[in-house]
């Protein structure tokens, strides 16, 4: 989850934030919005446009874009009943907050699932453990 952008949206923005996730041989599925069909067109990717207004919300029997809404309504739900508003400075890390807190929720070990998630270097936390040991050796080799 990228905030892309406040206000509309532009063909840069879409690129910047999903530009190097997209195979080329994807399908866009989106709204009518003209920065969905420029990025689409500059990118080579088949675009399937869902108009609401006019009640295409189903194209073809699977193209549909009610994830991304469902996604945008629980986040919606999550900030207004844990907030009581954000700042858009910090969107971001609330998008990565709610991400970490739903990816965890059904996790029988939260608190280990999130210390692996949040260490950058994997080895990391090896190397943690074995620090006592390695010192003994260290100690020992040195008597």
């Amino acid at each position: 989850m990228t905030v892309a952008t406040m206000g509309r949206i532009s063909k840069l923005d879409i690129e910047k934030a999903i530009g190097n996730r997209i195979e080329k041989d994807a399908i866009l599925c989106a709204d009518g919005h003209v920065s969905y069909k420029g990025f689409a067109k500059d990118n080579q990717l088949e675009l399937v446009v869902l108009r609401a207004d006019l009640k295409q919300f189903v194209k073809k029997g699977v193209y549909h874009i009610q994830n991304v809404n469902s996604l945008h309504n629980r986040v919606k739900k999550w900030i207004d009943s844990a907030f009581w508003g954000v700042s858009t400075k910090y969107l971001q890390n609330y998008l990565n907050w709610y991400r970490v807190q739903e990816t965890l929720k059904n996790s029988a070990h939260p608190v280990e699932e999130f210390a692996k998630c949040s260490i950058i270097d994997g080895q990391a936390k090896e190397r943690f453990r074995s620090i006592s040991e390695n010192y003994r050796m260290l100690i020992a080799t040195h008597l």
